[in-house]
């Protein structure tokens, strides 16, 4: 798995994790963001971007529309499952939601870094992509 890739599953899996713990514990606080304020969102919309159109191929980008549903829907649900954590009794179908987000957009990303050559974009430490 490429170092891109790799952190940027981190980033994702953290930020799942850290909204589990609130979810179990029921702390009053949970730093729940949109997409495009989270670890893995800032990638996204920064550097991430700036390396799938340098592997220029229709289907990485697809695969990174995909990823950005995906992602959103995943934001979407975790803060609906930490709202009503306290609620009607439907977080559990919440966290459901939440984790199969978490899971495709986990797996897209895994296809992406199938499709990236090896010593291609995604080899490269984050922050260094030439932009052109």
């Amino acid at each position: 798995m490429s170092v891109q890739i790799l952190r940027a599953v981190t980033q994702h899996v953290n930020y799942l994790a850290m909204v589990r713990k609130c979810l179990a514990e029921g702390g009053e606080y949970c730093k729940c963001t949109d997409h495009h304020n989270c670890g893995f969102g800032k990638w996204y919309d920064g550097d991430g971007g700036v390396l799938i159109r340098e592997m220029a191929s229709p289907g990485a980008e697809a695969l990174w529309a995909e990823i950005a549903v995906h992602h959103a829907a995943f934001h979407d649900a975790s803060i609906a499952a930490v709202m009503t954590r306290e609620g009607d009794g439907t977080i559990q179908e919440r966290e459901a939601e939440m984790v199969q987000c978490s899971t495709l957009l986990v797996n897209r990303l895994l296809e992406l870094d199938a499709m990236a050559p090896k010593m291609g974009p995604f080899s490269r430490v984050p922050g260094a992509a030439t932009r052109r």
